[in-house]
């Protein structure tokens, strides 16, 4: 009873002091769920017009060198003499400082410009590059370009690609962005080289989150460059990244990738110039760190909640059932009559029990004085009670219960139609009715018998849907026999009670009755939990056994119905196991 006292009390305020906790949870958790969701849209909108701003500007940068060329041919055509003779006049020297001017000017105007050459077909393959240089390929520590430059087509206007360069041959190689841009005269190209290292700088700056990586990729997914970030996620350069994400080669916007065992939330921009792509890729905890923020304060809330409840329950526990021991004592001493009662009549103890004294002492006293008297008024009141329900249920015609029953099923027709589960169950509960309150003396067929078993399990199976299944094994001609009245239904009603809590998902009950020449022989078989050996052989005395019980009712009544009808009858059989199930067996003669 305490520890039942302690466990409600627990509960009681447990649910009082948590479910605010959990109600500001959930509505906060939602709250940050959509904000996050807004601000995460804001930002990606604001990182793809700052990023496309970023990445114009790197990938346009030469363009108005390259549109120089393109367009004035009397720059294209000295260039391309001055790399193809080996003189030059006042026109076409004024013509090289001019474009080394405008190449210096070009690396010095962006720091993540490296070098920049210009290049046209010639015999010995010289360049012009930046530095104010004209150098010869095979002098040059760098040469990947030109030979990358010669396996495209004349097609290709401008590409994009990551390569390893050298500015000098003491240098060792590092990795270079290069851009190409095809000159349309004399079929010559302008090279920017842009140095991977400032372009992560410049990437570090677009990040929204501290753990964001931001890539820029070719077609392939291949990365070109990178933020500092973005290294930690060691990434296999020679696959793409698409790939290696499991994503497509189409734009993403706010979409899920996990690598690495770890969820990410990608952001994906395509610039169509040199069809390269722009990824961020956010750790979805940085993402959503002030929900989890919110739910870990839930959590530690409901644990601080649940501590405080447990001190305070027990803390009334211990209070409450210390003056409930009390005055529990103070009601066994009045009972013996051992009460310590003071010169006015009071209560000696009264004040031990704090918030009951103000009632004990008349409580108490009246019942010491009244304790004899109470309880000779409750049995006489009990006896009369019990007399006038013995008389009023004499008084009861059974055609009431039939009426009423008829007018409910009227009623449940008109509302539901004829088809309505309730009106079922009525039609067979009136038929059980009907068919016991008929004379008990009389013998019944055994169809009639089986039919009233067969409603009985339909009112069984409303109240356990699912649960009990009913299997008849016996042959049409044994139905023109006699048996006594309600055979079945008690060996049912005990089956049903005692077995349906079997670890098994439906109760099975199977009723088999065959012909044993003089005799008809029963088995009511069922697959429920079993009867332990102890119990078995406890019931099986209690059958012969004269005193009334409290269990088994059912069984015992029939054992004796059988005994006292048919002479020589051995009444029931009860066989069991535990875990498989129980057998009852018993005989009826045929005459």
């Amino acid at each position: 009873m305490k520890q039942k006292y302690f466990i409600h009390k627990f509960i009681r305020y447990f649910f009082i002091f948590s479910v605010p906790v959990i109600i500001m949870g959930i509505f906060l958790t939602i709250y940050s769920f959509f904000q996050i969701r807004q601000d995460s849209n804001t930002q990606a909108q604001s990182t793809f017009r700052i990023s496309s701003q970023l990445m114009e500007e790197i990938l346009t940068k030469g363009d108005d060198v390259a549109d120089l060329m393109n367009t004035n041919s009397s720059i294209s055509m000295s260039m391309y003499r001055i790399l193809n003779q080996n003189s030059m006049d006042y026109k076409e020297n004024i013509t090289k400082n001019i474009m080394f001017y405008i190449f210096e000017n070009l690396k010095s105007s962006s720091s993540y410009v490296d070098s920049v050459y210009v290049y046209f077909p010639n015999e010995e393959d010289y360049f012009f590059q930046t530095n104010k240089k004209l150098t010869s390929i095979s002098h040059s520590a760098d040469k990947q370009w030109l030979e990358d430059f010669k396996t495209h087509t004349k097609e290709e206007d401008k590409w994009i690609t990551l390569r390893t360069a050298q500015n000098y041959h003491f240098e060792d190689a590092h990795k270079v962005v290069t851009i190409y841009r095809r000159i349309q005269y004399y079929d010559g190209v302008l090279v920017i080289n842009l140095n991977p290292a400032v372009l992560s700088n410049l990437l570090s700056s677009l990040e929204n989150y501290p753990n964001e990586s931001v890539f820029v990729t070719d077609s392939n997914g291949m990365i070109l460059f990178s933020n500092k970030n973005a290294k930690q996620l060691n990434f296999k350069e020679d696959q793409g990244l698409h790939k290696q994400l499991s994503l497509s080669n189409e734009g993403h916007y706010l979409s899920s990738a996990k690598y690495d065992n770890h969820t990410y939330a990608v952001t994906e921009f395509t610039y169509p110039d040199y069809n390269l792509h722009f990824l961020s890729l956010v750790p979805s905890h940085d993402i959503y760190r002030l929900m989890y923020n919110i739910f870990y304060c839930v959590i530690v809330g409901i644990i601080i909640a649940a501590i405080l409840c447990l001190i305070l329950s027990l803390y009334l526990t211990q209070k409450n059932f210390h003056q409930i021991e009390l005055l529990m004592d103070i009601l066994w001493k009045a009972e013996k009559g051992k009460l310590p009662l003071d010169d006015n009549g009071g209560l000696i103890d009264a004040k031990k029990l704090d918030e009951y004294n103000l009632i004990l002492n008349r409580v108490i006293l009246t019942f010491v004085k009244n304790n004899t008297l109470t309880m000779q008024v409750k049995k006489y009141q009990l006896k009369k009670t019990l007399s006038e329900l013995k008389a009023l249920q004499l008084q009861i015609n059974p055609h009431f219960f039939f009426n009423t029953l008829q007018s409910i099923d009227m009623e449940i027709i008109k509302n539901e139609g004829y088809q309505a589960s309730a009106s079922k169950l009525i039609h067979a509960l009136s038929d059980i009715l009907r068919y016991a309150l008929e004379d008990s003396r009389t013998p019944v067929s055994l169809r009639d018998e089986i039919q009233s078993c067969k409603e009985y399990i339909e009112i069984q199976k409303f109240h356990n849907p699912g649960q009990i299944v009913l299997l008849w094994d016996y042959d049409e001609s044994l139905l023109q026999y006699s048996v006594i009245r309600l055979l079945f239904q008690p060996l049912l009603e005990n089956s049903i009670h005692y077995s349906l809590q079997s670890p098994h998902d439906t109760l099975v009950i199977r009723i088999k009755i065959y012909d044993a020449g003089d005799s008809l022989r029963f088995h009511i078989l069922d697959n429920g939990i079993g009867i332990e050996k102890e119990r078995l052989e406890q019931i099986r005395i209690s059958l012969e056994s004269s005193e009334e019980q409290e269990h088994h009712i059912g069984i015992k009544n029939t054992h004796k119905r059988l005994i006292l009808t048919y002479p020589d009858n051995a009444g029931l059989s009860i066989i069991s196991h535990v875990g498989q199930g129980t057998c009852i067996s018993f005989s009826i003669p045929k005459k």
